[in-house]
């Protein structure tokens, strides 16, 4: 990643990322610049029922009903990981800003409160 794609990266995740941490909390991101058309992208990450397109620890993921904001999903998580299963649930959907953001509510694992985002953007 060149320095202006970094900064455009950091502008980005600091208009999207808005989490404060409070005590006995942390934060953090994790930017991956990928090579490909933004369209070809968004259309497999905003896939809150087939996280397994891009996600290569998710053997299964079961998500009934519409897709909708509040909608949940059960994935579970190949061995060798720290869980077998994760409860989630679909708390933002923007086709416009192309962001995801997902809330992790339950499973078999250590977190206890666990809000992600994806957010893609085209970087020159």
């Amino acid at each position: 990643m060149n320095v202006s794609s970094s900064a455009a990266a950091t502008e980005y995740i600091k208009r999207h990322h808005r989490h404060e941490a409070g005590e006995n909390q942390c934060s953090s991101a994790l930017v991956k610049l990928i090579k490909a058309p933004l369209p070809l992208v968004w259309s497999l990450v905003r896939r809150f029922d087939e996280p397994q397109k891009y996600k290569p620890f998710v053997s299964r993921c079961v998500a009934p009903g519409n897709l909708e904001i509040g909608s949940l999903r059960e994935v579970d998580v190949k061995s060798g990981l720290p869980a077998t299963t994760s409860t989630e649930r679909l708390e933002l959907l923007d086709d416009n800003e192309h962001i995801l953001s997902i809330r992790i509510i339950g499973g078999d694992h250590r977190l206890q409160v666990f809000l992600y985002h994806f957010g893609s953007s085209y970087m020159n």
